[in-house]
C-alpha cells in the first residue's frame, strides 16, 4: 500500500500527527485524516509513506514488520534511522 501525506498545510503540532500516524495508519486498517492525500493499493505487505513535509522536503518511509514499532512511536524517528541506513 501507498499512502501519501501532505503536512504543508495541516495545522496538527508534532506530538499528536506522531500519535495519529500511529493510531490511523499502523493499527491494521487506514483511516484517513486532515493530511492523507491518497491512498494506494500496490498489493505490497509494506506500506510505503510519502510525506510531504512543512520543510519542503519529501520523506518516504517504508513500513514493514521490522520497524513497524518504531514507526508506531514515531515514523520520523522511523524515517531518521531508514535515512541513516540509506
Amino acid at each position: 500500500m501507498k499512502v501519501v501525506l501532505d503536512r504543508r498545510t495541516c495545522n496538527c503540532w508534532d506530538a499528536a500527527c506522531e500519535t495519529h500516524f500511529g493510531w490511523h495508519f499502523l493499527r491494521g486498517e487506514i483511516t484517513p485524516v486532515d493530511c492523507t492525500a491518497e491512498v494506494l493499493e500496490d498489493g505490497k505487505e509494506a506500506i510505503t509513506f510519502i510525506v510531504h513535509d512543512r520543510d519542503g522536503s519529501v520523506k518516504t518511509l517504508v513500513v514493514d514488520e521490522s520497524n513497524r514499532d518504531m514507526a508506531y512511536d514515531s515514523w520520523l524517528r522511523a524515517w531518521e534511522q531508514q535515512a541513516k541506513k540509506g
